[in-house]
């Protein structure tokens, strides 16, 4: 009997292999999402402690100018924060981006594997015939040998 041998074999590995980059990619940029998540987090933190200080500050007695410098360093942070917030949505669209991609490799890779066992499910109903018939001749052999011998 000759071995199962799946002619697109090489074509299925070369899908695997794509969809396991498809998965590190996808990985990769839901790390990137996270980080941009903590950022945000961390902005909108300091954003906060800027205006708590600020109101502290402008309830002791206090310059016009230190007044005007709280004030400017609030908006510089609440500018920070937008930029973190819109590098989180970036990343948002990356991981959809990914996600999407992963989903069209595991489609094209899972349409290979179908063919390939209903290849294997062909091969192995073709090698049990083969088998049966086989059994089938051995047994009317030994039936016309005992048929002679009787």
């Amino acid at each position: 009997m000759s071995a199962f041998r799946f002619r697109a074999q090489v074509a299925l590995d070369v899908r695997r292999r794509e969809l396991e980059t498809a998965q590190r990619d996808l990985a990769r940029t839901e790390r990137d999402r996270e980080a941009a998540r903590r950022d945000v987090e961390k902005a909108a933190g300091a954003v906060h402690g800027a205006r708590e200080a600020g109101s502290e500050q402008s309830r002791q007695a206090a310059t016009a100018n230190d007044l005007q410098w709280y004030r400017f360093w609030i908006l510089r942070l609440e500018h920070e924060r937008r930029s973190a917030q819109s590098r989180l949505v970036a990343r948002e669209g990356d991981v959809a981006a990914a996600t999407a991609a992963c989903i069209h490799a595991k489609q094209r890779c899972q349409s290979l594997e179908r063919l390939r066992d209903k290849a294997r499910h062909v091969y192995d109903r073709k090698q049990a015939d083969v088998e049966r018939k086989l059994i089938d001749e051995l047994a009317t052999t030994r039936y016309n040998e005992r048929q002679l011998i009787s």
